[in-house]
Order: structure tokens, then sequence, then C-alpha cells
């Protein structure tokens, strides 16, 4: 075994996960649909291959004596457990499946093989945040796609190794500190903001606590949308995350004051030996909006630019450490601020090839809720599929699919306008049905 500190983005998630129950709320999944013939002791082979190149899939998490570790098994595997299809519709079938525990000092992962008819088969990965994060999902279809087709007398795969082990990354990142600059910026970012009391669309107090019971509602951007929706971003000399956050954060405004936090994906990869490596390397942080209701839209979503540009530069602060003393009030760390509403936007997901085979990506709602509100775009052609995970705690199904509607309905009026007054998207809000 060799044994490393786990890096601040593990810690974080490992420590918040044993104070939590079953299901966790770190419970992520991966899951294909693969039609036609597919070869198992292949894909076995295949997935094997993977375990063996990177550590995180064969590590423990535990407390050592210097604080939390992971302990990295050289002959570690992840079997594939198979199994007949358990019978239900699919997408509740594995959410299901992904909320079964997983014991985090023996292995962060499980892999499911379900036969589910003649040459229909369901592949799921079952893996706990703290040994995952989307870059390491493109990894994986990429690395698996090759292993299988080597592994079934196709080309070889030719995957160099990665060039580090997380934990070496630990290690580094841990003897270069955190820089005092970065952590004065996120004082001041912090200073004085307020917490979200209430979420869009009914404008009720909201409770204390966030319970773990979560669903998920699905809606799309349609391609005629998308385009209008690139075309504005690119008029105003922004991407479409910033233009949709923004249109986060003018619904929540709506019935919140004029002072935002939206949660938004940061990835800390950045160094060219990180590019390889499989594991958590990613944090949401909290980008604070203003939305007076005398702007427009235009200048909300220039500030909002300017305000994701300075979190990007000061992004290797830990979102743990802004509770420890950096936001100076528990209410940051507690999730009244970051754990409320975020939005996360996939604008080039990859895809699972195999020889032979039709590959579909599942996507499968949480195990648990992680935030009151955490919602996925994830680009299909010239659109998007759009899906929330939410708490049942604060939102009815009704509510889920409304204030997904209101978020559209901001999202088509910007676009189509990007100068249209808040004012003028707060009503076209109070009026969507």
């Amino acid at each position: 075994m060799r044994e490393f500190p786990q890096t601040y983005e593990q810690e974080a998630l490992w420590i918040a996960d044993r104070f939590l129950g079953d299901p966790s709320p770190f419970l992520e999944t991966w899951a294909q649909r693969i039609l036609g013939p597919l070869d198992v002791p292949a894909l076995e082979r295949a997935l094997a291959a993977l375990v063996a190149r990177h550590a995180v899939l064969r590590s423990g998490f535990t407390l050592g004596d210097d604080g939390p570790v992971q302990s990295v098994d050289p002959a570690g595997t992840v079997p594939l457990e198979r199994l007949p299809w358990p019978g239900g519709e699919l997408h509740p079938t594995l959410r299901r499946a992904g909320q079964r525990p997983l014991d985090l000092t023996l292995s962060p992962a499980r892999f499911t093989l379900y036969d589910r008819a003649p040459d229909e088969h369901v592949l799921l990965l079952q893996i706990h945040h703290v040994a995952v994060d989307d870059a390491s999902l493109v990894l994986l279809d990429r690395e698996l796609s090759a292993l299988y087709t080597e592994e079934t007398g196709g080309a070889p795969a030719g995957l160099e190794p990665p060039a580090l082990l997380l934990g070496e990354h630990a290690v580094r990142a841990r003897a270069a500190g955190i820089a005092p600059a970065d952590l004065a910026f996120w004082a001041d970012l912090l200073a004085g903001a307020p917490a979200l009391t209430r979420l869009p669309p009914n404008p009720r107090p909201l409770a204390a606590r966030r319970g773990s019971a979560c669903d998920t509602v699905r809606t799309t951007v349609p391609a005629e949308s998308g385009d209008t929706v690139r075309a504005a971003a690119r008029a105003l000399r922004t991407t479409p995350h910033v233009l949709m956050s923004t249109c986060m954060a003018v619904t929540a405004a709506a019935v919140n004051s004029e002072d935002v936090v939206i949660g938004t994906p940061v990835s800390r990869r950045g160094e060219p030996d990180l590019d390889g490596v499989f594991g958590c390397l990613t944090d949401l942080l909290p980008v604070r909006y203003r939305v007076p209701s005398d702007a427009d839209f235009a200048a909300v979503c220039a500030a909002a630019k300017r305000r994701s540009l300075d979190v990007l530069r000061h992004r290797n602060v830990p979102y743990a450490r802004l509770g420890g003393g950096v936001g100076r009030t528990r209410g940051v760390l507690s999730g009244q601020h970051l754990g409320r509403i975020c939005l996360v936007l996939d604008q080039s997901p990859s895809r699972l090839e195999l020889p032979g085979l039709r590959c579909e990506r599942v996507h499968v709602g949480g195990a648990a809720a992680k935030f009151d509100w955490l919602q996925y775009v994830v680009a299909d052609g010239g659109g998007w599929d759009v899906r929330a995970d939410y708490a049942l705690d604060f939102f009815t199904a009704d509510e889920a699919a409304l204030f997904l509607r209101q978020w559209q309905t901001a999202l088509a009026v910007a676009a189509a306008d990007p100068g249209v007054p808040v004012r003028d998207l707060f009503d076209r809000l109070a009026a969507t049905v």
C-alpha cells in the first residue's frame, strides 16, 4: 500500500460524507445502454486494464495519523458484477441501483453489468465523488473505448500511463499552500452576502435544514433556441455558461433580493500532467450576482462575466475553506449560500464508442440531494438536454417543472433581446405557468 494525503477536494467530501446518512449525496453514476453483441469477457479485461491504469479506483479512504488519507493498493481491483435486469423502467431502476452504499475504506467504485434483453446490456459505474469529476468521465469514455477495441482484436489502445498519481498531486498542492491574495479575494467577495432565503417559483420561506430525498425534472433547449443563445453570448462577448447562470440568478432574484449567489463548477486541473489523471479535481464555488430591477440584462450579464473571471483567477481556495474562517460566518459553509442553487454546463459531452455496438449514455438522477437545486445543461447537437436534481423538502414535482420553465423563459427572452430590462424579465417570470 502507498499512502498519500487526500486532496483538498477529496478531504472536504470525505469529511462531509461521514456526517451524512445513506444514500450519500456524493454518489455519482455513469451508465451506458449497450445494444448489440457485447463481448463480456473482453469488457471485463478492458475494465480491469482501466482500473490498473488509475490508482484512485484502487484506493481506500480512511483517517490516518495526520488526517484523511488515500491508500493505493497496487493489486487492487474493481470486479464487474453481472446481474439480470431487476425489472422496471430504465431511469428509476438505475437510480435505485446508484443509491447502494459504497465502503470507501475498500473502494470508491462498483461496476455492474445488467442483462436487460437479448443483445441489450446496461453498464453502470457507481462511484463516489472523491474519485471522479466530469473530466474523469471523459477519460473513462475515451480509454474504455480504446481498451475494449484492443481486447476485441482491434487497434492497440496506445494509451500513455498517467503522468502522476492523484496522491502525488495532493502532496504537491498541500506543499504549495493557499495564496493569501486568494483568501483575501474570497473574504471580500463573500462579505455581507445574504443567504438565499426563498426559492422559485413559490416565494415561501425555506426550512432550516434540507433532507436527503430528491427527484429529477427534465426538459430540452431545442437547436433553434440554442443557436439564439450562442449568438447572444457572442454579442455579449461572454460564454453560454455565464449567460445561462445569469438567467438562473434573475430567476432567483425575482423572489429574493437583488444580491444572489449561484454555485458554479471550476476545474483545478491546469497543469499538463493532470490531463490524464482520474479523480476529483473539480470544486463548486460561489459566484455573487447583482440583479437590480432597474438594470438591463446585458449589464447584469457583463458584471457576471467580470465576477466569474475573478473567481477563476482565485479558484485555488477549496470551497470547504471558505467556511473555515474566510467567510467569517458559518452560513457559507452550512449551505445557506452555495447549497441552494447550482448550474453545470457541459458543452462537449464525450461518447463511449465500442466496435460493433451502439452505446447510449443514460443520465441517472442523483442518489440524494447535494443542493436544493442542481441543474445540468448538456450539449446535444445544436441544443441542450437539461435536467435538475431537486430537494423534495423544497419543491413539489409541479414546482420543480415550473422553476425549469421560468429559467427557460428568462433564457429565451434574454437571448432574443439582451437589452431587456430586468423588471420586464421579472414580469415575464411571474406570468410563466
